[in-house]
């Protein structure tokens, strides 16, 4: 009877955690702290408009915990947040489309003053950005059928094994979602969530999680804005709570991102900064949707 309760308890406890994420916006700025006090210290300022995560509600101290889109994890004053309505988060039925309408035109050119090559000065670095900043919509005509998320985590030396002139659809668990960087060239730098990517970090099961086990696909600004004319939402914070936990079909240009070459698995084996599997990722993604998960 005993063992019943307690597993009753911690089965409730789960339930509330899963209801208590919510997505919010800060309204005003905001000091993030380790604990749920004024006294407790300070991680960072928030700014006003920011989109994060409230993963608990302290009910007597009046604080809540969050997440940001940097992945920070602190404590507000819950009077300095404010719940956004439900249905902007556009939560999908499962399986179900997220992703693209029948024709995305995505802007080919300057998109808020910086171009497809970005503020590189490397002339490398600029053709990379190109890529990363394609606009094109990958056409069936243009999928290499043969590139599987399997062969992406394939392990060796992977350097020349694709070819970034083809697109691909590939199935994966979403481990997570977070912001990419604030100082990409490709999107000159803009730090704010508006102009950065979205990683999405693919798995092959949800308990293949090692860092060096996981394929990076991206949102970038360009499809976002595109998307957004059309009524879907893929800012970071929505995708956050749309697919993380689920399985995806992921469509897009694959990309050989050579700046990441002494971070992945298959062409650092064994480095001590080796976050990924490989540098291959699918950038820009064009189309996200949730899948059911793949019969073995």
């Amino acid at each position: 009877m005993m063992q019943r309760l307690i597993l009753l308890i911690t089965l409730l406890v789960f339930a509330c955690d899963a209801v208590a994420q919510q997505v919010a916006v800060v309204t005003q700025a905001a000091v993030l702290r380790r604990g749920p006090s004024t006294t407790s210290k300070q991680i960072a300022t928030l700014a006003a408009g920011e989109v994060i995560t409230i993963l608990r509600h302290g009910k007597k101290s009046g604080f809540v915990r969050i997440r940001t889109q940097d992945e920070q994890v602190g404590w507000l004053a819950g009077q300095s947040v404010q719940l956004l309505d439900p249905t902007e988060v556009h939560v999908p039925t499962q399986p179900g489309a997220i992703g693209s309408a029948p024709r995305v035109v995505v802007d080919s050119g300057a998109f808020d003053s910086c171009s497809v090559a970005g503020n590189a000065v490397q002339v490398l670095v600029q053709a990379l950005n190109r890529l990363k900043n394609r606009s094109g919509e990958p056409q069936d005509v243009d999928l290499d059928s043969s590139v599987t998320l399997t062969a992406l985590l394939a392990p060796g030396d992977d350097s020349h094994r694709f070819n970034e002139s083809k697109a691909v659809e590939i199935v994966g668990y979403v481990y997570r979602v977070i912001p990419g960087g604030r100082s990409e060239t490709a999107n000159c730098k803009k730090g704010d969530p508006v102009h950065r990517d979205s990683h999405i970090e693919l798995t092959a099961s949800p308990t293949d999680t090692d860092e060096i086990r996981r394929v990076i696909v991206e949102v970038t600004p360009r499809w976002r804005a595109a998307l957004k004319q059309q009524n879907i939402d893929w800012s970071t914070a929505t995708l956050q709570h749309t697919i993380e936990g689920h399985w995806v079909k992921v469509r897009g240009w694959l990309l050989f991102d050579i700046e990441h070459k002494g971070e992945a698995e298959n062409t650092n084996p064994g480095g001590d900064r080796d976050w990924r599997a490989t540098v291959w990722e699918v950038h820009p993604v064009s189309e996200l949707t949730i899948v059911s998960e793949p019969q073995r």
